[in-house]
């Protein structure tokens, strides 16, 4: 169907931006997570996991060419507790979550730069993530993760 077409699209893009970058992987990088979501949509596991672990290093390249945090580490975080729940791995899923709140207490100037990506971002993973689920989940991750949006939503005033 379309999502499929769309898939072969970015997969495409991934391919093209790949060969038309010199130094900076942003066109790729944007290209990725865009077929990233398409395949968590798919439920295509076994094609989105080399990706998910790729985007990781691409994210933070990006991050120190930057010189601040980029809003796509915070994002690859959130994408490799996706996966590792994919996998069945609620611990490594959790871990993740703990890492990507970590990295935006470490780097509050620039999370706060990225305010409404960084609030949809903790929105989906308090909705999407089941160790975040009240009756599945760790109480004290839910709250941390509760009291981190509550800060994104008031722009930490």
């Amino acid at each position: 169907g379309r999502l499929e077409e769309g898939l072969d699209l970015y997969r495409n893009a991934v391919t093209a931006a790949r060969l038309c970058e010199s130094d900076d992987s942003c066109y790729e990088s944007n290209a990725l997570e865009r077929l990233i979501e398409g395949l968590f949509e798919t439920n295509a596991i076994d094609e989105l996991e080399p990706l998910v672990l790729r985007f990781p290093e691409m994210a933070k390249e990006h991050s120190r060419k930057e010189g601040r945090l980029c809003a796509m580490e915070l994002k690859s975080l959130y994408n490799t507790a996706r996966l590792h729940e994919a996998r069945g791995r609620p611990q490594e899923a959790a871990r993740e979550v703990r890492a990507l709140l970590d990295l935006m207490h470490e780097n509050r100037p620039a999370v706060q730069e990225y305010l409404p990506a960084c609030q949809i971002l903790l929105q989906n993973i308090t909705t999407q993530l089941t160790v975040l689920d009240p009756e599945h989940g760790e109480e004290e991750l839910i709250k941390a993760v509760a009291h981190e949006l509550a800060k994104v939503h008031t722009g930490y005033t």
